[in-house]
């Protein structure tokens, strides 16, 4: 699946592209309101700040599929999906999937 796709992601749907790329788990409360380039980064998906705002500014950074069009995009309750996954994309490649869990666990 493309990165700007039509697809609505579900929890199926980011169940079967999680057997397929990276994953980085990470506490819910943890990922709430951390911003997407701090998140990219801290999951190894880009290897500096810069590198991802760079990405960011050319159109090429996906939060769910969806472009992120600003650097102060923060993790709110409605990006998780059913409130158990988080996709990032850098360009139509590279993907993480982020599995949250309640303290350490996945829900």
């Amino acid at each position: 699946m493309r990165p700007g796709a039509d697809t609505k992601l579900d929890w199926n749907t980011m169940q079967a592209i999680s057997e397929d790329v990276p994953s980085c788990s990470f506490p819910y409360h943890q990922v709430l309101d951390i911003s997407v380039v701090d998140l990219s980064v801290s999951s190894g998906l880009f290897d500096s700040k810069s590198a991802a705002r760079r990405l960011l500014k050319q159109g090429g950074l996906y939060l769910n599929n969806s472009r992120v069009d600003s650097e102060s995009k923060r993790i709110k309750p409605q990006d998780v999906v059913d409130g158990k996954l988080l996709l990032l994309s850098a360009g139509k490649k590279n993907k993480v999937t982020y599995p949250l869990g309640t303290n350490g666990r996945l829900r």
